[in-house]
């Protein structure tokens, strides 16, 4: 390849995993970058694990039995495939760009701390005497009872969603709240005109 242009990027939507895949190259070259990235986040899958697909170029719809092919040698599912753009429902969903976020598929223990000048996806519970540190946001799909400190680097559209929130200190953007009373389930702690907001959810 002769441009440093990313032809193919994972994205966390809602939940899943979305690689993008950009029109003008050829299916050589998507097929290629895309089985570099999927090593790359060769850690973050389990076998039988699934993604999807996002190809900007619809007239290249050949090319989804050669992902699910290349899929199934890394023993993963494509769990589906999208064309031109992504329906509404998950364009209005929040997005991390992956190459800038940690993800950790565990829980977090007392006494652990996990620092990341981008963001921060937890597949696990944050436990009490832990602390999450990042430079933009936090998702954790789990119970929070550790500290969280987010909006460290970017100070603004920052945030954190929690399956449960629990946490005696969480400080955003650096406004500080402390023994706050969270609301039951899901929750979203966000960022905005020098506010913090705090509301209920669904995940």
């Amino acid at each position: 390849m002769t441009s440093n242009k990313e032809f193919v990027y994972p994205k966390f939507i809602d939940g899943d995993i979305i690689f993008f895949m950009e029109s003008n190259v050829t299916q050589k070259q998507l097929l290629e970058e895309l089985s570099v990235n999927l090593d790359k986040l060769s850690n973050f899958f389990s076998e039988g694990d699934g993604f999807y697909v996002l190809i900007k170029n619809p007239e290249m719809y050949s090319i989804v039995p050669k992902i699910g092919k290349i899929a199934k040698e890394k023993k993963l599912q494509l769990l589906g495939a999208y064309f031109e753009d992504l329906p509404e429902v998950k364009k209005k969903k929040k997005e991390f760009r992956l190459s800038a976020t940690n993800i950790y598929k565990k829980h977090v223990r007392s006494g652990q701390i996990l620092d990341n000048p981008g963001d921060i996806i937890i597949f696990g519970n944050v436990n009490q005497g832990a602390e999450i540190r990042a430079g933009g946001s936090v998702i954790v799909f789990g119970k929070v009872k550790g500290t969280v400190r987010v909006g460290m680097t970017q100070k603004k559209n920052t945030f954190i969603v929690a399956a449960e929130m629990d946490s005696p200190l969480v400080e955003i953007s650096g406004i500080v709240l402390n023994n706050y009373a969270w609301p039951q389930g899901p929750v979203s702690i966000h960022y905005d005109d020098d506010q913090i907001s705090v509301e209920p959810i669904e995940l």
